[in-house]
């Protein structure tokens, strides 16, 4: 099955590039989204929903294996916190507050998952989502002031889609578009759509290269996709790819067999799909471009939009299309 990789930036600053599998589905880091998609409202500012008539402002979440009860806004700034850098622009990190609320609203509404009975969420980034303690953090000297007020702004603000919370994924950094969730995870879901983000060459790593030495690529290939052949030369192992509108490999293939573009992301630990290949006699080299599973909000688009003087509505109307902006 395919993983959702859900990786922020600021998690990539706390963790050091390391990916972020979250799921969607409140089931397992290993599934796609599954919804229940309904015909598209108009994005028409706030409005009232008949979602938010749950008590969603006490949550429990498991940290550190012990399940603790905490406000809403609280987690939310927690998240927020290990999610985006502090010094991006404020309508930035406000979107991501919305984002991050509004994922977490959306699995509470589904239910606790077996990996977690006792809590609604975990801090494991491979299953929910990141977080950082801000009254720790705090008292031990960092300044987390802008994540608290963004949070604070936004107080209690979803995205909706026809009355139900979305799957408000994100990412680092997306090539020139952010993919659609079609081409990710098979599944057309109208507020993930493709996208135009510029403003993603600002971030260090928005291009990347990854070298595999010929031994090591044969062999983790022979465990993971056993009817490809790469016996022959580096460079007669990949051969024709599908591509998404957005640059993403959806498939390729290698050593005659069909493989996922994700699958090869995940196999090789490259940082996106969007990526080429070049080769040596005893190596390969994956040159990828942007940062994350490519859908939703890409927070250095957000920072970008967010400088040229978007608010964080318009951001998020943009990431994504045709969702509500709805006061809990």
């Amino acid at each position: 099955m395919r993983k959702l990789l859900l990786t922020g930036c600021g998690l990539v600053m706390v963790l050091y590039l390391l990916p972020a599998l979250w799921s969607v589905d409140g089931a397992d880091d290993s599934a796609p989204p599954t919804l229940t998609v309904p015909q598209a409202a108009p994005v028409d500012g706030l409005a009232d929903s008949s979602t938010a008539a749950a008590d969603f402002s006490t949550v429990t979440v498991d940290i550190d294996g012990t399940p603790t009860e905490l406000p809403l806004e609280t987690y939310i700034a927690g998240v927020v916190a290990a999610e985006i850098p502090n010094d991006f622009p404020m309508e930035a990190i406000r979107a991501q507050a919305v984002a991050a609320r509004t994922y977490a609203v959306y699995k509470l509404s589904r239910g606790r998952p077996e990996a977690h009975p006792d809590a609604d969420l975990c801090d494991d980034y491979h299953h929910c989502a990141a977080y950082r303690d801000i009254a720790v953090e705090t008292a031990a000297g960092s300044d987390l002031s802008r994540v608290q007020q963004a949070v604070e702004d936004t107080e209690g603000e979803i995205l909706t889609y026809d009355g139900a919370p979305i799957a408000a994924v994100f990412h680092c950094v997306s090539g020139p578009r952010t993919e659609a969730a079609k081409d990710v995870w098979g599944e057309d879901i109208p507020y993930l759509q493709s996208e135009v983000s510029p403003g993603g060459s600002a971030y260090s790593g928005y291009e990347d290269a990854v070298t595999v030495s010929a031994d090591d690529f044969r062999q983790k290939v022979a465990d993971a996709f056993p009817a490809a052949d790469v016996s022959g030369a580096p460079s007669s192992w990949f051969k024709a790819s599908v591509r998404s509108a957005a640059g993403g490999i959806i498939t390729v293939q290698l050593g005659g067999a069909t493989v996922e573009g994700t699958a090869v992301r995940e196999l090789f630990g490259l940082q996106s799909t969007n990526f080429t290949v070049t080769t040596t006699e005893d190596s390969i080299t994956f040159h990828t471009i942007g940062y994350g599973h490519g859908v939703g909000l890409s927070q250095y688009g957000a920072k970008y939009m967010a400088e040229q003087g978007s608010d964080y509505q318009e951001i998020l109307s943009h990431y994504y299309q045709d969702a509500v902006l709805t006061n809990l």
